[in-house]
């Protein structure tokens, strides 16, 4: 990772694993065709394919071989006391980010990995397989995509930067809450909606977009982007919502004073 820091990486261990991990299950995804997405159930606004299953699973395998760490994943939930006191560090893991964009055919969806410590996500990885973009980092390390250094964008003014987000699953879509949405977007030059809370977060990472944010996500679906982006030099706000357990409002920025000017 050109550009970054030379002290040593106290993640590089736990990286080298998160690459691997999600390598292997980007590659088992992409080579999947139509006839292979097998929908488990559609409820609402969510869905759920087989492929979320068994890439889970090629996941889970590798980690339970190479490392130590609880987990918490999207299918499978929690493996250990994930984020409980004597379990500092625990791995949060997202199979497929985007999974309708997925079945859909439609190339915007990534294998996403973080480290989180306490409260904090500390390393990153999005496996964006369908343009095979490996995007990784650690604090206090950098991030990069296919070992190329990435920042964030510098400071400027939110007239002029792209927002990304999204609607969760667990939204309430109401009225009150849409206006109040809009109110918050329409600030911003361009908006943008793709699908997938990690691929956000990584563009946020690489300087494509300016800020992310969204309300009710599950950690599992943004830990991996938010390692990146604070690597990456941007800054987090995140609060806990009650239920359910491990859901989140969640705003990342390029910069403090854009991130100030978000309610």
């Amino acid at each position: 990772m050109s550009g970054m820091s030379t002290t040593p990486n106290p993640w590089l261990e736990e990286l080298a694993v998160a690459k691997t991990a999600a390598i292997l299950a980007g590659k088992y995804l992409a080579g999947l065709g139509p006839s292979d997405k097998t929908v488990l159930s559609s409820i609402g606004r969510d869905i759920k394919l087989q492929a979320d299953r068994d890439a889970e699973k090629i996941i889970l395998n590798h980690l339970n071989e190479h490392s130590r760490y609880p987990v918490l994943a999207e299918e499978s939930g929690e493996t250990g006391t994930p984020g409980e006191p004597g379990h500092e560090c625990f791995w949060a893991v997202d199979p497929l980010d985007g999974t309708l964009n997925f079945k859909r055919n439609i190339p915007v969806c990534a294998v996403s990995l973080a480290l989180v410590q306490g409260e904090t996500p500390v390393l990153g990885v999005i496996n964006d397989f369908n343009r095979k973009k490996l995007y990784c980092g650690s604090l206090d390390h950098g991030a990069s995509c296919n070992d190329e250094s990435i920042h964030v964008n510098p400071p400027g003014e939110i007239g002029q930067a792209v927002i990304a987000t999204g609607f969760p699953v667990r939204l309430q879509m109401d009225d009150a809450a849409g206006l109040k949405f809009l109110k918050t977007i329409r600030q911003f030059k361009k908006q943008r909606m793709i699908g997938s809370a990690a691929l956000s977060l990584a563009w946020v990472a690489a300087g494509h977009v300016d800020c992310y944010m969204e309300n009710n996500i599950m950690l599992w679906d943004v830990a991996a982007g938010i390692a990146l982006v604070l690597a990456a030099g941007g800054v987090l706000r995140m609060q806990p919502v009650d239920d359910p357990k491990w859901s989140n409002h969640i705003c990342c920025a390029a910069h403090q004073g854009l991130l100030d000017q978000i309610p």
